[in-house]
């Protein structure tokens, strides 16, 4: 295994171990142990237990930026802002339930990292944030949002993100729940009922 997939592997066993276990539960010797390495070997890569997580957190944004542009930019400029919208939740909760997801393991453990961590990959958080606010806010022939671009976004990220907690394997498809989690937002961004009340507790709680 060249040094480059040895890294690989190692960042990847740390985001499934930090995905199930949380922050203060995973050391360096285990990370090097589930590898199946010794844990020299992992310093030879990694300083300390603060760079693992600064890696697994900065690349966590990373790829979800990525991905979920990606998806967005594949429809052409002249999609919808609603299927653009579904096309970024289906892409945000593939990249959430990809093996040893990164983004995953970031949402499991941020809030429990050091705040220095939390300060340095806060440019890739924001950027990543700002990417749905665009989104919502960007020019449609439905016309704007009846709700706060970025509140919505919030509201909207969050929700994908709770699926962490409930869906399993043999229950409801991603794009079953992408599709349901759609027809919600698109309902708020629209004007429609759905989430009438929801969007004026947001706003008051803003």
């Amino acid at each position: 295994m060249s040094d480059h997939d040895l890294r690989s592997h190692l960042l990847s066993t740390a985001a499934r171990l930090f995905q199930k276990q949380g922050y203060a539960a995973v050391s360096l010797r285990k990370i090097a142990a589930e590898a199946g390495v010794t844990t020299g070997s992992l310093y030879y890569y990694f300083t300390d237990k603060d760079e693992v997580v600064f890696e697994i957190l900065e690349s966590g944004h990373r790829r979800a930026l990525h991905q979920v542009r990606q998806a967005v930019l594949g429809l052409g400029p002249t999609a919808s802002r609603s299927a653009r919208l579904r096309a970024a939740i289906r892409a945000h909760l593939a990249v959430l339930f990809e093996t040893d997801s990164f983004p995953a393991a970031n949402i499991r453990i941020f809030a429990h990292v050091p705040p220095h961590l939390r300060i340095a990959v806060r440019a890739g958080r924001r950027a990543y944030d700002q990417f749905w606010v665009d989104l919502l806010a960007s020019p449609d022939a439905a016309g704007p949002t009846k709700v706060e671009p970025r509140h919505l976004a919030r509201f909207l990220v969050s929700a994908a993100n709770s699926t962490l907690d409930w869906h399993r394997s043999g229950g409801e498809s991603l794009d079953e729940i992408a599709e349901n989690l759609s027809r919600i937002f698109i309902d708020a961004s629209f004007g429609g009922p759905a989430l009438s009340a929801a969007a004026k507790s947001i706003q008051k709680a803003t």
